[in-house]
């Protein structure tokens, strides 16, 4: 648990973003959410995946620090820091907020 953080306070520092809490729990419906107050959460289940879908999550997460849509400015970010994100995405309906 502690070096997943530990990826996701390293992804935040390339993407200069700062989340005020990184918290891993338990989540019924969703890999990951984000909240207004610069939250981020993310699933316990998430440690069990491979380490390129966690960093595809944790990318994901993190770019709605800085946009709160999946737009194509969202997309072209996400093809600079994952460039293989789409095939995480399919696996996701595309989008890691809705579970």
């Amino acid at each position: 648990k502690e070096d997943f953080k530990a990826s996701v306070r390293e992804w935040a520092g390339r993407l200069k973003v700062k989340p005020s809490q990184i918290r891993v729990q338990k989540m019924r419906s969703k890999w990951a959410s984000c909240s207004p107050g610069k939250w981020i959460s993310f699933s316990e289940d998430l440690l069990k995946e491979s380490r390129a879908f966690q960093e595809y999550a944790i990318v994901h997460e993190l770019l709605h620090l800085r946009m709160s849509n999946h737009g194509k400015l969202f997309k072209s970010l996400m093809s600079i820091y994952v460039p293989d994100w789409e095939r995480w995405a399919k696996g996701t309906d595309g989008d890691l907020c809705r579970g």
